[in-house]
């Protein structure tokens, strides 16, 4: 069996998923993290290729309202590059007659940043929530059609931060504070029903349909399948810190559109209740792994139906492993192909090599192969039977550094879960902080 994974870019020849009559069809699609980098690689043509593709599929799929669930932007400080391509996606798609879009704000997003735009973005059909604010009904949208008449009731809810829905009384410990974090997340979302619900069943008596109630959240559900290799999260959960209850969630909202977690999936086996997942690998770890947007079609009185939209690939990846023979045997078959790829290589070989980077650089020297990640297992492992880490600075995030550190200490294992719970909460409080 080859030691190679491939990514390779695909034709969207998908033909158009017909829209019911009279069906109010909704996109959802989260973590677009336009300005990140993959292994210190700019990938601005990714992003605005897959833009140009999702204003392309708005109008082949006929839909009426656009749903972004949080991480429009990779960090708080987001280049000029990524603010252009969020801003042309915005006017292309208004020129398109989109009815309506709903951003809002996820955990790397600055919620300041966004928010000062919500006046501007509001001419074109853009509704911008990157906050919440003193009067909790400015997330409760109600969408009207050109005529006026009503098309969905959206609960708007941005990525909530500890200090967005702190219960009242001081935390005596971490565990207190997480289930006052996890409380006043549920009541939040239950007072939002609440408005919902009564805008809903007013609405109805006037039109006599039913109008659907939309969620939205970014934020970590329990029980969610996350990657253990390399997909570009962020991961600070430990515990249960963060993670919500899927029960949070009223059984009479129609649908919840969730950001946050990179792979699509259901959540709490809840057929309305789903993680788009990011639209484009975020890690070489997620090679391999289809991705999507959503389409979702309302009609009166009838169950909602849900299809997957897959996003074509716009940037050739691979993962090569074994010893210096397989690797370049492997190289040498790429080359054929005469594309761009960006490679993952990981190298397993017994013999230890170096100055193996730089012979990496002269077989790959003519190609349109770049090697973005590499992987020296038998220098590590030489490594570590010196009592050394086992991988490089830059291949390990806050916490695992962090845990390396506890190894040093004589602790038993519930001083060392509480110290990484005490770590965890402070990088959280970190990363929660608007720099804007």
């Amino acid at each position: 069996m080859p030691n190679i994974k491939t990514h390779f870019c695909t034709q969207n020849t998908s033909t158009p998923i017909a829209k019911p009559a009279n069906a109010l069809r909704v996109l959802h699609t989260a973590d677009w993290h336009l300005g990140k980098l993959l292994h210190g690689q700019a990938r601005y043509d990714e992003f605005a290729k897959f833009l140009d593709w999702l204003n392309q599929s708005l109008i082949a799929h006929q839909v009426d309202i656009l749903i972004v669930a949080g991480d429009i932007f990779d960090t708080s400080t987001p280049s000029n590059r990524a603010e252009q391509l969020y801003h042309q996606f915005l006017a292309h798609a208004y020129r398109n007659q989109i009815k309506h879009i709903v951003i809002v704000a996820g955990n790397h997003d600055s919620p300041t940043s966004l928010q000062k735009t919500k006046e501007v973005l509001g001419v074109l059909n853009t509704q911008v929530i990157g906050h919440i604010s003193d009067d909790i009904g400015d997330e409760v949208l109600t969408l009207t059609d050109t005529d006026g008449s009503p098309l969905a009731i959206v609960m708007a809810v941005p990525y909530l931060r500890d200090r967005d829905v702190r219960t009242s009384g001081q935390a005596q410990d971490i565990q207190q504070k997480t289930n006052q974090l996890l409380q006043g997340v549920a009541n939040h979302y239950q007072q939002l029903f609440e408005m919902a619900h009564q805008k809903q069943q007013a609405l109805q008596q006037k039109t006599q349909r039913h109008i659907p109630i939309i969620a939205t959240g970014h934020l970590f559900a329990a029980g969610s399948s996350i990657s253990s290799d390399d997909d570009g999260m962020r991961d600070l959960q430990v515990g249960t810190l963060g993670q919500i209850s899927g029960a949070i969630f009223d059984e009479r909202i129609d649908y919840v559109a969730l950001g946050h977690i990179h792979a699509a999936q259901q959540v709490a086996g809840k057929t309305q209740i789903r993680y788009s997942g990011s639209p484009i690998a975020m890690g070489f770890g997620e090679i391999g792994r289809e991705k999507q947007v959503l389409l979702i079609d309302f009609q009166d009185n009838q169950d909602i139906q849900i299809h997957s939209l897959f996003v074509p690939i716009f940037q050739n990846l691979a993962k090569i492993w074994g010893d210096w023979d397989e690797i370049s045997t492997q190289i040498d078959v790429l080359k054929t192909k005469n594309e761009s790829v960006w490679l993952e290589v990981e190298y397993t070989g017994k013999k230890i090599i170096a100055n193996l980077r730089s012979q990496l650089t002269a077989l790959l020297d003519g190609s349109q192969l770049a090697v973005l990640s590499l992987k020296n297992k038998t220098l590590y492992q030489g490594s570590l039977q010196k009592n050394k880490l086992n991988a490089s600075l830059h291949e390990l995030d806050e916490l695992a550094i962090f845990e390396q550190r506890l190894t040093k200490e004589e602790l038993d294992d519930d001083e060392k879960q509480a110290l990484k719970l005490a770590y965890q909460t402070l990088l959280q409080e970190m990363h929660d902080t608007d720099t804007k």
